[in-house]
């Protein structure tokens, strides 16, 4: 499928997406005191702008062809980028002891695998890239003890609901369906609403309880 060969609405809502990233993403730095918080909200931050954009710029891109595969493999990079940099509050702020270490080093040591992968199969099959975000995104599951010890039940139930809205747009997006209106809005539009919500979700979070968190400690 090449460039003018797919949805009209491919990539619109994450290009505008990245617009509403970047405002809640520097408001949230700064309103968060200096320090460990401010360094742990600028990486999340950061992480956000860059899935957003790097999905916009991909999907929307419509010039110079042969930048194309480049566009695809700084999409694909930057997810499981952002997959670690919606830890790092986590693990910096939140968690403790062996724990904390266990997480902060799986999720980085995975999201730079799956960077790896996606510089060097740029065609890998949509399953297999599903099942890799999916994966990575749940090794919260090995820190639950410490997360429901140390956050609010309704934090907790942010992080679970945006993991589970994540992990129901990864699923549309191997499966390829439903996909009611190929042309206009399909499988993968429907997708990248999800990843929206789920974004959102997983802010309120951050922005509410995670980040704040580490002003007490």
């Amino acid at each position: 499928m090449d460039a003018f060969d797919i949805p009209r609405l491919r990539g619109v809502t994450h290009a505008y997406a990245f617009f509403f990233a970047v405002v809640a993403a520097a408001l949230l730095i700064v309103f968060t005191p200096g320090g460990e918080p401010r360094m742990a909200a600028t990486v999340y931050g950061v992480g956000l702008c860059a899935l957003f954009g790097g999905s916009g710029l991909y999907h929307r891109w419509r010039w110079n062809p042969s930048w194309r595969p480049w566009l695809r493999r700084i999409d694909h990079s930057t997810i499981y980028l952002f997959i670690a940099a919606s830890y790092t509050p986590v693990g910096w702020l939140v968690l403790s002891g062996a724990t904390q270490w266990i997480v902060l080093i799986t999720v980085w040591a995975g999201a730079i695998a799956g960077v790896t992968l996606s510089v060097a199969w740029i065609n890998a099959p949509r399953a297999l890239c599903a099942l890799c975000y999916v994966a990575l995104g749940w090794v919260a599951v090995l820190a639950f003890p410490q997360l429901h010890a140390e956050l609010p039940t309704i934090a907790l139930v942010l992080v679970a609901l945006g993991g589970v809205l994540y992990t129901i747009g990864a699923v549309i997006f191997a499966l390829g369906r439903p996909n009611p209106w190929p042309k206009v809005f399909g499988f993968h539009e429907i997708f990248h609403v999800f990843v929206i919500l789920a974004a959102v979700t997983h802010f309120v979070a951050m922005a509410g309880w995670i980040v704040p968190s580490g002003l007490d400690a």
